[in-house]
């Protein structure tokens, strides 16, 4: 990553979530370290990653998609075909 493209992450879109993320992150290095548990650090770590460098689901990646699309493009289930089991 380039020090502009860096630079801009760091310091662009610090919406509401990315706050949140931020504070419960140190809130978990901090009493982690406090405490000595290495789980609760490691926690927090990966909160402060994700508030810092703006990833995970902190930013909308992790929603559906509002209308699945197939592969071939259509979309139309009148199409599809199939076959009835019974058990006598």
């Amino acid at each position: 990553m380039t020090n502009n493209k860096m630079k801009q992450t760091l310091l662009n879109n610090w919406h509401p979530m990315r706050w949140i993320a931020l504070g419960v992150g140190v809130l978990f290095v901090g009493m982690g370290a406090w405490h000595a548990d290495m789980v609760s650090v490691f926690l927090g770590g990966f909160f402060l990653f994700q508030a810092v460098t703006n990833t995970g689901c902190l930013c909308g990646n992790c929603a559906v998609p509002a209308q699945a699309t197939t592969e071939s493009g259509d979309s139309n289930v009148d199409d599809i075909e199939f076959t009835e089991i019974k058990e006598d």
